[in-house]
């Protein structure tokens, strides 16, 4: 069984109930990706959280229904869709017991099922731990009418939102794009060597090249984004005329001398990325690696720090704190869910390669090397070497699931204030965190990982224990952004438009931003950035935003601004768009199907 390091927050978060089972999910998150679960993956261990909190969402306030009545429950009983009904209240009132059944009942569904794809012992380890989070959670009454009114809720959920016989993270059939600029294999882990009977690791293995869920976003039900959203294309592969093809082949040059100077492997005379720079990089890291697990499960960590020192009650489980924790924590994942869906539907329509290729294959001499490495997704408590992520570049995930968690954040605290946060402007939330990547215990081992034994007690390079503090949610959506920039797993553009980030150089010069004496790249003030910056697509006329930053704020503001409502069965992909066919927010307002919630968000 694997033994978890202790992660450095305060053992009384999990007092209150909401964050007791926000943290055995996300326990699950790190757990799954370590032995081989389940739910793996970016998007789909987002989905995993977004239908558990929604879970607790409703379990808790449909017993304790919010007094200011600015929201309603996710699945509501007079809902004209039997599918989006909430289930029958009988006189259930323990809140406490029925977001326990709630939980409980989507962690095991999602989790402890029997799989052919799943080893029998894997299915056992995930069991026993769910097990075990049952019986430490004190006094609890399975044969209650609020219990059971919890599973009840939670059954909907998992009805309504996981379609039966969908694809979720298979790859078969799935080709990588060829050619020019075409997402491709690592060329530093070209396959995995898996074994051919998951019971049986030891045995047979056939070499897989892994391609992570090239059809989820064309064929996952959408939570809550009431409209369709939408990006620019990335500067070069999708071009519309001479003009632009001129203007954005400049951007793409650029970006790839960027990337070679502050993403290199450290060892590269060519890479000029500092120190504390170098730090950030892996501090956002969590790619999905042992004992860590996924960028979403992070973006919780934080916000439940956060959450915590902004507690209205110092009692824990007080119920003002119970429906602030249950609904941010909704909010959150749900927007996460939705991004990891878009994000997902947009890397596979574009399928644009990563800098690792990038560079190494440029057909033009100037430009490529052929021996270029990046500093890598970190394999973080494992002896492997770092890699690229087996997904294409553009937009970045990370960008866009941290955007949308933080800029619900950002939106949630800012109610009643007079800052504008939906539109671009810096906040006052600060926060400090200890990463799991650099904890002082998570390491580089040097010999295979034994799950044995504690990772305090393995052999390998200890990753320093760094304290990082942020002024604001503002700053880290653009750290945590740019980090993967950093790690030469992506390019500038795949976060967010150079011109909205970067310092301009003088008219004339040749290259358009500015490098500094150190030749490190130049970036404006955080807290004075805002993406604003458009650009066309070339399957649709308009222009659209660049990158993962703005697609994630997009996606919140839309989702707070509509209440977290079901997303209308006209805006569901139907599984044969590639590239999506809804109507944006702005579209839908133009042909008169817009409400007043859309004008309020483009306020």
């Amino acid at each position: 069984m694997v033994i978890f390091p202790a992660t450095e927050e305060p053992a009384e978060f999990n007092n209150n109930y909401i964050f007791y089972w926000n943290h055995v999910g996300l326990q699950f998150n790190r757990l799954t990706h370590s032995i081989g679960g389940p739910q793996a993956g970016p998007p789909i261990s987002a989905r995993a959280l977004g239908i558990l909190h929604l879970a607790i969402h409703d379990a808790y306030f449909a017993l304790r229904p919010d007094q200011s009545g600015s929201f309603r429950t996710y699945l509501t009983v007079d809902d004209p869709n039997p599918a989006q009904r909430l289930p029958t209240i009988a006189g259930e009132t323990d809140t406490r017991q029925a977001v326990a059944g709630a939980a409980i009942r989507v962690l095991s569904r999602l989790y402890t099922q029997r799989s052919l794809a799943v080893a029998v012992n894997v299915t056992h380890q995930l069991t026993q731990f769910l097990n075990q989070s049952i019986i430490d959670f004190a006094a609890l009454d399975v044969l209650s009418s609020s219990y059971q009114f919890g599973v009840a809720v939670a059954d909907a959920m998992l009805a309504l939102l996981i379609r039966p016989g969908e694809p979720g993270g298979d790859q078969t059939g799935y080709r990588p794009k060829e050619g020019l600029y075409g997402f491709d294999d690592d060329p530093t882990h070209p396959v995995r060597l898996l074994p051919v009977d998951p019971n049986d690791p030891t045995g047979p293995k056939v070499p897989t090249r892994v391609y992570a869920a090239p059809f989820y976003g064309m064929t996952a039900s959408r939570f809550a984004v009431q409209s369709e959203h939408i990006i620019a294309d990335p500067p070069v592969g999708f071009r519309l005329n001479e003009q632009q093809e001129f203007d954005e082949q400049q951007e793409y040059d650029d970006a790839l001398r960027d990337v070679r100077r502050m993403g290199g492997a450290p060892e590269l005379n060519s890479t000029t990325r500092l120190p504390h720079q170098t730090v950030a990089a892996y501090f956002w890291a969590y790619d999905g690696v042992n004992l860590i697990g996924t960028p979403p499960r992070q973006y919780n960590q934080i916000l439940r720090v956060i959450a915590w020192e902004r507690k209205t009650d110092p009692a824990p489980d007080a119920e003002a704190n119970n429906a602030h924790f249950a609904r941010l924590l909704a909010l959150a994942n749900v927007a996460m869910t939705d991004a990891g869906i878009i994000c997902w539907r947009e890397k596979y329509c574009f399928e644009f390669w990563r800098p690792l290729s990038g560079v190494r294959e440029d057909p033009r001499r100037s430009y490529a090397d052929p021996f270029w490495l990046s500093l890598g997704a970190p394999e973080t408590n494992r002896n492997e070497i770092s890699f690229k992520p087996p997904f294409p570049a553009y937009p970045s995930g990370h960008a866009t699931f941290g955007a949308a968690a933080f800029q619900i954040a950002r939106l949630f605290y800012s109610q009643g204030s007079s800052v504008d946060i939906a539109s671009n402007t810096a906040d006052n939330i600060s926060f400090s965190f200890v990463s799991d990547e650099l904890n002082g215990k998570s390491r580089d081992l040097r010999e295979p990982y034994d799950d044995n034994r504690r990772i305090e007690d393995q052999v390998g390079t200890v990753r320093t224990r760094v304290k990082r503090h942020f002024g604001s949610l503002w700053e880290a959506i653009w750290e945590n952004a740019i980090s993967r920039i950093w790690l030469g797993v992506h390019w500038r553009f795949d976060a967010f438009a150079a011109e909205d980030v970067l310092v301009p150089r003088s008219t004339g010069d040749v290259e358009p931003y500015k490098v500094l004496p150190d030749g490190t790249t130049a970036y404006k003030d955080p807290g004075e950035i805002s993406y604003d910056a458009m650009s066309k697509r070339h399957d649709r006329d308009g222009v659209f935003p660049i990158g993962g930053v703005p697609l994630g704020i997009g996606i919140a503001n839309e989702i707070f601004a509509t209440g977290m409502r079901p997303t209308p069965p006209e805006q569901q992909p139907d599984g044969r768009h590639r590239c999506g066919t809804g109507g944006t927010m702005s579209e839908l307002m133009q042909s008169g199907q817009s409400s007043s919630d859309f004008e309020e968000v483009l306020r």
